[in-house]
């Protein structure tokens, strides 16, 4: 029988945890291809492109760490942290909300998925601080997803009101 050294089962968690975030990202891509196709502001539509591209380097970054540590890359995707209403509340406002009602409150969502990439890369990279070793060489790709969603953030916190500015009059 083999016996497995605790910086083996350490690496094999990492992977996993790994390919979490990469079934973030891989749900991630898909809903701003989604959103992209949804937004009528054309300076959101432009930065949701560019965080898209981002977002496949990300893939890509997470991808490469994987097999780097001998891990197999997954394609799921998790679910996205967004959230859900009382059926009385959304039947309300699936009935009644425009449009522009609906851009910001996507705005919103976007604003929480984002911030649950933040997390979970910070986590990541704390991790791999801790942990050392062959896990240090995650610290810069993660840095850079770190840094990108992090801009994502800022970007929609400073662009939420003239969203709404623009938005609100329409409704």
């Amino acid at each position: 029988m083999q016996k497995i050294n605790s910086n083996e089962i350490v690496t094999q968690k990492f992977i996993l945890e790994l390919n979490s975030a990469l079934a973030m990202e891989n749900a991630g891509v898909e809903r701003l291809q989604t959103r992209i196709n949804e937004v009528s502001i054309p300076e959101a539509k432009q930065r949701l492109e560019h965080h898209l591209k981002e977002s496949e380097q990300h893939q890509q970054r997470l991808q490469k760490l994987i097999t780097d540590l001998g891990g197999n890359v997954t394609t799921e995707k998790l679910g996205l942290p967004l959230p859900t209403y009382p059926q009385s509340i959304q039947q309300v406002m699936d009935s009644s909300m425009t449009m522009q009602e609906w851009e910001l409150k996507k705005s919103e969502y976007d604003m929480i998925v984002e911030n649950a990439e933040v997390g979970c890369y910070l986590a990541l990279l704390q991790k791999a601080q801790i942990a050392g070793g062959v896990l240090m060489n995650a610290i810069e790709p993660l840095s850079l997803n770190l840094k990108d969603e992090q801009s994502m953030v800022d970007w929609i916190k400073t662009n939420s009101p003239g969203m709404l500015a623009q938005l609100w009059p329409q409704i």
